[in-house]
């Protein structure tokens, strides 16, 4: 799975249609057959739909035939935290096997990060996204667990270090120079101010013990306080400088 982070607005219409674009006809993600209930015709899609859609209740699932690949794009809501919105989709993990595959995922991802204004996107299998990023703790009525996040959005630091990690400006300002120690081998500019670091080659390297020492080095370099402590289940002690929605216009 590939999440981007959105900044607290709600994207364009222009910016919304160029993404449908580019990820049916350019990036060819997969075959859309279903937006929820609505069935889509892959030879005629109705564009114009599925932006008043995702415009008029900020958010938008489109699935393939199989289910198998999808995306699920969500903006953040009026009366909701500002920073949440995110583009998500899923493909399978044998695709991250082909070079060009990969390369193309960076373009797509970077390209996007762009459009969007994005400071952050990750790539993981979603057994490691998911481990990262939720936790079970008891529940406060004294029995049981209750399901939370460990960090909910960027706003509140960073869950910790992914096959794919996509570090734009607020990020890159919050490593500052600490960035520059990481291994050129692991660390490669993809565009004006983002930086895409990768710890391993694969996605489904994660959770082996060779990746879980190389995402650690990656945290004691890049900063420990940056991070969410899994351990002792503590929130990040530094946090990136994203900007308020009241600074941006809508």
């Amino acid at each position: 799975m590939t999440k981007i982070s959105l900044p607290p607005v709600v994207p364009s219409e222009a910016a919304v249609r160029a993404f449908l674009k580019s990820a049916f006809e350019e990036y060819q993600w997969f075959v859309p057959a279903r937006s929820l209930d609505e069935q889509i015709d892959p030879l005629r899609i109705d564009y114009d739909t599925l932006v008043a859609g995702f415009l008029g209740v900020r958010s938008l699932m489109v699935l393939a035939k199989t289910d198998r690949d999808f995306f699920l794009f969500s903006a953040r809501k009026s009366d909701g935290p500002p920073h949440v919105g995110s583009l998500t989709w899923d493909a399978a993990l044998s695709r991250a096997k082909n070079a060009k595959w990969r390369d193309a995922h960076a373009q797509q991802v970077t390209a996007l990060m762009k459009l969007f204004n994005s400071p952050l996107a990750i790539s993981a299998t979603a057994e490691d996204e998911r481990r990262k990023c939720t936790q079970f703790i008891p529940s406060p009525a004294g029995f049981g667990q209750r399901w939370t996040w460990t960090v909910r959005d960027p706003s509140e630091g960073l869950a910790g270090v992914f096959w794919r990690n996509f570090y734009g400006p607020p990020l890159l300002e919050m490593f500052g120079d600490r960035l520059n120690a990481v291994p050129e081998s692991q660390r490669r500019t993809v565009a004006d101010g983002i930086v895409l670091v990768e710890p391993y080659a694969l996605p489904t390297d994660a959770m082996t013990p060779a990746a879980e020492a190389a995402e650690q080095q990656l945290r004691e370099v890049l900063g420990p306080e940056c991070f969410y402590d899994q351990v002792a289940r503590t929130m990040p002690r530094r946090v990136p400088d994203l900007p308020h929605p009241g600074a941006l216009s809508s």
